[in-house]
């Protein structure tokens, strides 16, 4: 897991893990991840967003699939009332 600049250069991973898992064809297993804005707040400029890459292999043939996922996040409007 690491930031992407708004240029689209990516910086270095702030954050990886490794989990493995052995699926009979056909099936689907869900692997949460939670992010605290703590972790990653600091890593991220206005017009950045997150990019997370996601590798598999199949061990018969060792074919790897990888799928990358940006997520552009939203800083909320804050309303005040005084």
């Amino acid at each position: 897991l690491g930031a992407v600049r708004y240029t689209g250069v990516a910086a270095a991973p702030f954050r990886q893990e490794q989990h493995r898992r052995t699926l009979p064809p056909g099936q689907e297993e869900t692997v949460t991840m939670t992010v605290a804005y703590g972790e990653y707040g600091p890593h991220l400029g206005e017009q950045d967003a997150l990019k997370l890459t996601v590798a598999g292999a199949v061990e018969e043939t060792g074919q790897v699939v990888a799928k990358e996922l940006r997520v552009r996040l939203q800083t909320p409007e804050l309303t005040l009332t005084v």
